[in-house]
């Protein structure tokens, strides 16, 4: 650049100009930059230095400088080439460069940049340090020798942009020298640092914020009273000043300020823009996932008040209360999707008539159904003995686990089709109704009302006296008609009367077998006594009277069988025989009754002169019916498809029960017809007994179930009581008061108040009052027989551990 040629800079005033800093190397003049900013490095393509201006002084404010014209322009541009710069700066192709061509020139350029420095500053008269934003000043020198400095400061975009298109490419280690200053003058105008937040909350203070440095703002313009405003009213630029409260200082807005404000409320377009231009789409970005800023989330997010939701807010209210927006309290029916995967419980379907019952669903399989369960499923072969033994209903599963190596060994499931149909029929024979629960947080009304235990005696509740003298397990008791006299059979081959006030054996006979059961005549003018034992049935009149007996049992006993019926005949296999051993005869041995199967069960007739026997063994023809007067023998069910268990009188009608295995019938002896079957619900029957009444009836079975029938409501039972842990030997009805019980192989009794009313509206009342448990367990055998005292409220019981207990 020729020395004539110098850059002016107009409407500058002249500034004290404090002393320019030299590089020691090249002894150039440094200019003094503004405090606090970065500088670039000044290249030197002569002597392949690099400066860093760096000074620590107070920056000096002034104005900006205007646009510097260029008076000469370079007749050939050519492109510039910098080699590779270190990291002190100095490019490393100029230090091996040759040093004869350029000491030559050193002195030269030294004197030309010295005088351009001095005549710069002698003009203009403005300090380098209020270039805002002056970095560096970088030299350089084209091919044909020719240098030129760029001032990469406060310069204005045209200039600099006029200096890239003339010198070509141009480059540095700063990252801000492709910018300008006034990218960054807004944000260098903001002294108080404290970030948008209200300045109300610095009200109570001396200061207003903190600088960049975190230093106090101290207040200087909200300080002034009422007349040092009025004072500044005299200022002629007053009516365009304006107050900042964040950095606390008046600004004077500018002629384009002004203009800007009027073309904003004039709603006008700022000059030079075009809103009618056409729309450029650049096409799909691939960048454009990815975020254009990593800026914080800002304070005014975070403050209660003043955002654009609480204006709307407010607006809507006060346009609610002036009735200008209606609210409709009308809820918006919602659109009821099916869920597919879901039970179905919580679906509200509204259809007219029946409502949707979702079906039941199925049980999710476990690891027993796996085709490799683990090993603790697999069964040994006792407990495949034991599964192939035991009823299909109380199998754990309908199949046994096995094992495979691989799922393709997996056969088919033999029973799929079985299944799967019978599931079928279950969804749609099945009926299932729908009932409205009712939430109740009482649990004391889940309960029947039901009358105080204490209310109800007498009743049995403690044990009183023990009959001790069996040597093995008591299969049956009976008490005389007068309540006087206990009979007992014994698996010792043995048949005890005992006294029941003293406890004493009143008389004793010794069988070839084992006795199965023993009843006393239900007559009180009768003194006869019946056992079973093997296939046999022995009539006794035992001498507890004395040698003489009464004339009605005499009768009864010694009426010669002088009718013949075709019963009889009918009945070859039953055979009656009058005792004429004079051992047994003395022991009060009468009669002796042969069947050829073993008798099980006795049943006596309320009027006394006919009982019934049952041997289960003998199958369809297994209840026979004798008479006692006539010495005769019927078998009235000669089809019946299963076994007969029990039987039993009817306590005041010709009506007669029988019970198999699963079903109670009931007989009109008089009309010889069934009358009711009682579907019973139970696997297999072990005793029943008929209410004094007539009117129900109350079974036991070995399923651990009791059930009491209502002949008069349902052939169905009534209640069905699941109390004992193990199989029920017995149930009975005491004679005259309203008491029941059952006794089990658990060892216990439980004792029940059973009330019948006369009106058929009212159900039986049924209150459990006692459970008594004393005897002893032996082989899983509990309490094998029990009977009421016909007059007190005294129960019997009999075990396997071969006593006879009282309880009152």
């Amino acid at each position: 650049m020729n020395k004539g040629n110098k850059q002016t800079i107009t409407n500058k005033p002249k500034v004290a100009t404090p002393p320019v800093a030299t590089n020691k190397k090249t002894e150039k003049p440094v200019v003094p930059v503004k405090n606090n900013i970065p500088t670039k490095p000044v290249l030197n393509n002569k002597n392949n230095t690099a400066v860093n201006k760096k000074e620590n002084e107070k920056p000096v404010l002034g104005k900006k400088r205007k646009d510097v014209e260029e008076e000469e322009e370079e007749e050939d541009e050519e492109e510039l080439s910098f080699g590779n710069i270190n990291e002190d700066g100095f490019s490393d192709e100029d230090e091996e460069g040759d040093d004869e061509e350029e000491e030559g020139d050193d002195d030269e350029e030294e004197e030309e940049d010295e005088e351009e420095v001095a005549t710069f500053e002698e003009d203009t008269g403005i300090n380098r340090a209020l270039l805002e934003n002056e970095d560096s000043l970088v030299e350089y020198n084209s091919d044909d020798g020719e240098e030129e400095s760029i001032n990469s400061g406060n310069i204005s975009s045209s200039a600099a942009t006029s200096g890239a298109e003339e010198d070509g490419k141009r480059w540095s280690s700063d990252p801000n020298q492709f910018y300008d200053s006034e990218d960054s003058s807004e944000d260098e105008t903001i002294v108080n640092r404290i970030g948008n937040i209200p300045i109300e909350w610095y009200d109570d203070f001396d200061h207003i914020g903190y600088d960049v440095d975190g230093n106090k703002i101290m207040r200087s313009e909200s300080t002034k009273d009422s007349i040092d405003r009025f004072l500044d009213q005299q200022d002629p630029n007053f009516w365009r000043t304006v107050y900042d409260k964040v950095n606390d200082k008046k600004v004077v807005l500018s002629d384009e300020d002004m203009q800007l404000l009027k073309n904003i409320q004039n709603r006008n377009f700022i000059p030079g823009f075009n809103p009618y231009e056409d729309w450029y789409d650049p096409g799909p970005n691939p960048d454009s996932i990815h975020p254009l800023h990593n800026a914080p989330v800002p304070k005014r997010s975070f403050l209660p008040f003043g955002t654009d939701e609480e204006r709307e807010i407010r607006r809507l209210t006060h346009a609610i209360r002036m009735g200008w927006i209606k609210i409709s309290h009308k809820k918006k029916e919602k659109k009821n999707n099916f869920d597919l995967w879901g039970d179905g419980t919580n679906s509200e379907e509204k259809q007219k008539g029946i409502k949707r019952i979702p079906a039941p669903k199925q049980r999710l399989p476990g690891n027993v159904e796996s085709f490799n369960p683990p090993e603790e499923y697999l069964l040994t072969d006792d407990e495949v003995k034991a599964w192939h033994l035991m009823d299909p209903r109380e199998r754990p599963h309908n199949f046994i686990p096995q094992k495979y190596k691989s799922l393709r060994q997996l056969p088919i499931y033999n029973k799929l089709i079985k299944e799967r149909f019978e599931r079928c029929l279950d969804l749609y024979l099945c009926p299932r109704k729908l009932k409205t629960r009712e939430f109740i947080k009482d649990e004391t009304k889940f309960l029947p009302k039901l009358p105080k235990p204490q209310d109800l005696r007498p009743f049995p509740s403690h044990e009183e006296l023990q009959f001790l003298g069996h040597s093995a397990r008591v299969r049956s008791i009976s008490i005389s008609p007068n309540g006087q006299w206990l009979a007992s059979g014994s698996d010792d081959c043995t048949i005890k009367i005992w006294e029941i006030s003293s406890t004493r054996c009143v008389y004793s006979l010794k069988v070839e077998n084992e006795i199965q059961s023993v009843a006393w005549n239900p007559n009180p003018l009768y003194n006869i006594l019946a056992a079973s034992y093997s296939n046999k049935i022995i009539i006794i009149t035992p001498p507890i009277y004395g040698p003489e007996q009464n004339q009605e049992t005499e009768k009864i006993i010694t009426k010669p069988n002088t009718e013949s019926t075709s019963e009889e005949q009918q009945n070859k296999s039953v055979n009656w025989y009058n005792v004429t051993d004079s051992t047994l005869k003395e022991r009060g041995v009468r009669i002796e009754i042969h069947h050829p199967f073993t008798v099980k069960n006795l049943t006596w007739h309320y009027k006394g002169d006919y009982f019934s026997s049952t041997s289960p063994e003998e199958g369809t023809r297994s209840v026979k019916i004798h008479h006692l007067s006539k010495r005769a023998t019927q078998t009235p069910f000669r089809r019946s498809k299963t076994p007969n268990q029990v039987t039993r009188f009817h306590p005041s009608k010709p009506i007669f029960f029988v019970a198999d295995q699963n079903i109670i019938r009931v007989y009109d002896l008089m009309k010889q017809e069934l009358i009711k079957k009682l579907i019973t619900g139970c696997r297999y029957i072990s005793s029943i007994d008929i209410h004094p009444g007539g009117d129900n009836v109350i079974m036991g079975g070995y399923d651990k179930r009791v059930s009491w029938f209502d002949l008069d409501l349902s052939t169905r039972p009534y209640k069905v009581l699941n109390y004992h842990k193990m199989a029920v030997r017995k149930v009975i009805y005491h004679p005259t008061l309203p008491i029941f019980a059952s006794c089990s192989d658990d060892l216990s009794i439980h004792v029940f108040h059973g009330m019948v009313y006369d009106d058929l509206l009212q159900n039986a009342l049924i209150v459990p009052l006692k459970i008594l448990k004393t005897h002893q367990s032996v082989n899983d055998l509990g309490v094998l027989d029990i009977a009421f005292h016909p007059k007190q409220p005294w129960i019997f019981s009999s075990g396997a551990d071969s006593t006879i207990r009282l309880y009152t």
